[in-house]
């Protein structure tokens, strides 16, 4: 059987103030040679990682997409904070995220996950903490100097996005990172 790794997600477009923001980190962090910053292009909010995915089980992955999607307005996000998964001393992610979460997206995303309950595609346990992935972070040379960086950088809003659609990726896992391919792109409302 054929699969594909397939997720389901937002798409946010990048901003100067985005790009500006990872431009000072590289410039503060050239030292770090263990980060790996997200392409611009691949900049997304995920809603739903199904892994590998039989190819067969796409067209009903769609359509419980569109149904879903139907049912849900456009709304909009504002990416104006900063977190780290993992903790201060052992930091794995730098991520963007948001002060005013809209409820809409946590209705959609609720309403996601029960479809894709009822195709056989179970939530994991973790709860939703929707954010932007700026960098991953194998290990630090300075970890001082990666809280000081960390904690100079100003919270506002880095990216705004106008949500209007959803997005059904495939995902290629190549050796310079990940490429991805849209499959589908799925209209709100």
């Amino acid at each position: 059987m054929k699969t594909k790794r397939t997720f389901l997600a937002i798409r946010i477009p990048t901003t100067t103030a985005y790009s500006d923001l990872v431009e000072r980190l590289k410039r503060n962090l050239t030292h770090e040679q263990y980060i790996n910053y997200c392409r611009p292009e691949n900049i997304h909010l995920t809603l739903k990682f199904l892994g590998n995915t039989p190819e067969d089980d796409i067209p009903a992955i769609i359509e419980a997409c569109q149904k879903v999607a139907r049912r849900h307005q456009p709304f909009t996000m504002d990416f104006d904070r900063t977190g780290l998964f993992g903790s201060n001393r052992v930091p794995r992610v730098l991520w963007l995220g948001m002060t005013e979460q809209p409820k809409a997206l946590f209705d959609l995303e609720a309403d996601l996950l029960d479809a894709f309950d009822d195709l056989g595609f179970l939530r994991d346990r973790q709860n939703f903490v929707p954010h932007l992935t700026v960098c991953r972070i194998k290990s630090l040379v300075d970890k001082t100097f990666f809280q000081k960086t960390y904690d100079g950088i100003e919270q506002k809003t880095y990216l705004h996005a106008d949500v209007k659609e959803l997005v059904y990726y495939q995902s290629f896992l190549q050796p310079t990172g990940p490429f991805y391919k849209v499959l589908k792109k799925i209209p709100l409302g």
